[in-house]
């Protein structure tokens, strides 16, 4: 009796498969060399299997990034609407002109009082809060936290860092978190320190500087001190091979470049301080500067106590950490 019951069973299921796929013709070919076979059902014209040539695969690539470019656009776009109507609600006596923020010059637009951050600015003490906003040179990529830049300062030096970075974050990421990650804790400085990503991934740099510099003006708006990072230099002889084989990096590199004379140029303009971990790292290491990065772009243990030496001296130069004062002589046994 089992057994029967087991036999119609099969005999369910044979039938059931039978009604559910259509009946399919199978063609082999051979396609730029390559052996093809393609499945084709009888009743309906449309291919269950089929390899595409390299031309084809070209096109969709093309066309795939073609709608990632226009997606990129309506999300800036957006963005900065919605941030003009943030800054023209909550600012609306403010000497900024949210209606003068457009898509193309948005950074040239904006300026910051330049007595308001220095004001502010004389008021921050170590013990305030400072957040560390950025990507993977902030959160310390493959270094462990006490060891990093901002973990070295908070616990030879006791300022009240915070580390908010992100691996592998952009500037557009960056100005998404900042109400929740800055301005929500109130914070009385941060350190916007981010945009390598962007120019390696070929981010438009005028999206990039918008960017930076509508999260300078959010932070001014609600009392907190913008802080100018500059990021080192890769080494560019020991980035990863891929960066080269999938994007144009020689190209990007000029741009890396450029992005950091408008940054010290913007701070300049906006009486902003500025901490220049690039040019104090090129400073410090006339040799062997790739012992100081773990993969060519991000900073060992050892590049993160350079760096926290160049932070140290900046915010020494900006009134937050005292300057250090010179060994007292030992005159007990002089003669």
């Amino acid at each position: 009796m089992a057994d029967s019951k087991v036999t119609n069973l099969d005999d369910a299921r044979k039938k059931q498969d039978k009604s559910d796929y259509a009946e399919q013709k199978v063609e082999n070919t051979t396609v730029d060399g390559m052996a093809v076979r393609t499945y084709t059902l009888l009743d309906q014209d449309d291919s269950l299997f089929r390899v595409m040539t390299e031309e084809e695969i070209a096109k969709k690539e093309a066309e795939y990034q073609k709608k990632q470019m226009e997606e990129a656009d309506r999300k800036f776009s957006e963005r900065e609407r919605q941030m003009n109507a943030q800054i023209a609600g909550e600012m609306a006596d403010s000497a900024f002109a949210a209606g003068a923020t457009a898509a193309e010059g948005a950074a040239d637009s904006i300026r910051l009082d330049p007595d308001q951050v220095e004001d502010r600015l004389a008021a921050i003490k170590k013990d305030d809060r400072i957040v560390c906003i950025g990507d993977s040179i902030v959160y310390g990529y493959e270094v462990e936290g006490t060891l990093t830049w901002i973990g070295r300062l908070r616990r030879e030096e006791e300022i009240n860092l915070l580390n908010v970075g992100l691996n592998g974050d952009t500037t557009e990421g960056m100005f998404d978190r900042f109400k929740e990650h800055v301005v929500d804790i109130q914070a009385k400085a941060v350190v916007i320190l981010g945009g390598g990503n962007d120019i390696i991934g070929g981010t438009p740099l005028e999206f990039v500087t918008n960017n930076y510099a509508m999260m300078c003006q959010m932070a001014m708006n609600y009392g907190i001190v913008p802080i100018v990072g500059i990021a080192p230099e890769p080494d560019h002889k020991r980035v990863p091979k891929e960066w080269k084989t999938m994007i144009d990096y020689d190209g990007n590199v000029k741009n890396l470049q450029i992005y950091k004379e408008w940054l010290l140029a913007f701070a300049e303009a906006n009486h902003m301080p500025v901490i220049d971990f690039d040019t104090g790292m090129k400073n410090r290491l006339k040799a062997g500067y790739s012992r100081f990065f773990i993969d060519g772009a991000h900073p060992n243990p050892a590049g993160h106590k350079i760096m926290a030496a160049i932070a140290k001296e900046a915010f020494q130069n900006m009134g937050i950490l005292a300057e250090d004062r010179p060994p007292e002589e030992d005159d007990r046994f002089a003669l």
